[in-house]
């Protein structure tokens, strides 16, 4: 009798030292996932930062390339503009060389006439003059003699202002292309450096990209790993049968699921990516409820997920409830359904204040619907 209460003393003693191992070896994974989580949140700061950076980068470079169009606009017009100029001067240069080709052949005839009027008189116009037979006789010759002489005069004049004329357009147009040489050299200039800008931001984005992607890659590591402490976590869970019963809906007036269960395109990452429970649309500080009767495995940040708590219902049924705004629970808390453990919000990867609700069975994630009767 009294070596069988030895060796029911031992047996209780080994139970509670097997159970002390296993309470220690949960709170040291628990404070292991709660580390992993803290940098998975520095990790996701870091990345937005980044991505935030890319996307600054990406705006500038899509202003600097519309600049750099407007500049190539700008160029090519100024360059017809400057062959049209060039043709108005060719044509220019050519009507005043002939402007002055003919006013050089009208004074040519102009000295012809007076060198012959002179060789057949030998006094020119005043042989022609002198030559009156009469006063009346010499009022026509003089009259005739300077219509004549009037007449050359007024080409002449005409002749000139015409050439001075056609040499004015010439040089207004000169200066003309001059300004437009000196617009083409400011665009070229402003065109470089555009371009100088343009390269040293690409040369930024490239970095700024290998970061992102640097930062990805560390996340999904950092994810990973906070699986595989999640499913050490749930294997040192009770062993005992489910003792959550019929579960209950875990936001009491609020119904409407806004995001189902299985393969979408992620909100924030804008990627296909398995949705591992339901979303349920709530206004920020509503109440969230236990589902069922358990054991508060976990409460703290977790990751993307914001502020999360997970109760463990025995036989390997764990619900978790994210993105809240404050938790209600700690570790080790007895809960009963429909107890509140949570306020709703949008902690972690989130677009707007929703409970993220989950079911998993030994530590994969099923449908939670038909386990709340939708």
């Amino acid at each position: 009798m009294r070596i069988k209460r030895i060796f029911s003393g031992i047996l209780v003693l080994i139970i509670m030292l097997h159970s002390s191992i296993a309470f220690a070896n949960l709170a040291e994974e628990q404070k292991k996932l709660q580390n992993v989580n803290q940098e998975i949140k520095r990790v996701e700061n870091q990345l937005k930062t980044v991505q935030n950076q890319k996307n600054a980068l990406l705006k500038e470079l899509q202003n600097l390339n519309n600049q750099l169009n407007d500049a190539e606009n700008k160029l090519n017009k100024v360059e017809n503009d400057i062959a049209v100029t060039r043709q108005e001067l060719d044509r220019l240069s050519k009507e005043l060389a002939q402007a002055q080709k003919d006013m050089e052949d009208r004074d040519d005839l102009f000295k012809q006439r007076l060198r012959s009027m002179y060789k057949n008189s030998g006094y020119g116009y005043l042989e022609v003059l002198l030559n009156a037979e009469d006063f009346s006789d010499f009022v026509s010759r003089l009259y005739l003699v300077s219509k004549v002489a009037s007449f050359d005069i007024s080409v002449l004049e005409e002749m000139k202002e015409y050439r001075d004329l056609v040499q004015q357009k010439k040089d207004e147009v000169k200066q003309k292309e001059i300004r437009m040489l000196s617009l083409k050299n400011d665009l070229l200039n402003k065109k470089q450096e555009v371009q100088a800008i343009t390269a040293s931001r690409n040369s930024t984005l490239n970095k700024v990209k290998s970061q992102e992607q640097m930062y990805e890659e560390m996340l999904d590591e950092l994810e990973k790993t906070s699986k595989q402490i999640t499913q050490t976590i749930l294997k040192l869970q009770t062993k005992s049968g489910f003792v959550g019963g019929t579960f209950v809906w875990p936001v009491p007036g609020y119904t409407r699921i806004t995001s189902d269960f299985g393969y979408r395109i992620h909100p924030i990452y804008k990627t296909k990516k398995f949705h591992s429970g339901i979303d349920i649309g709530v206004p920020w500080g509503k109440k969230i409820v236990a589902a069922g009767v358990g054991t508060v495995l976990y409460a703290d940040t977790y990751g993307g997920y914001g502020k999360t708590v997970m109760i463990d219902h025995g036989g390997g049924i764990v619900t978790l409830y994210a993105h809240n705004s404050s938790l209600n629970v700690k570790a080790g808390d007895q809960v009963k359904a429909g107890q509140t453990i949570a306020l709703s919000g949008s902690t972690g990867l989130s677009t707007g204040p929703h409970l993220h609700f989950e079911v998993r069975k030994n530590g994969e994630v099923v449908d939670p619907k038909p386990w709340v009767g939708r």
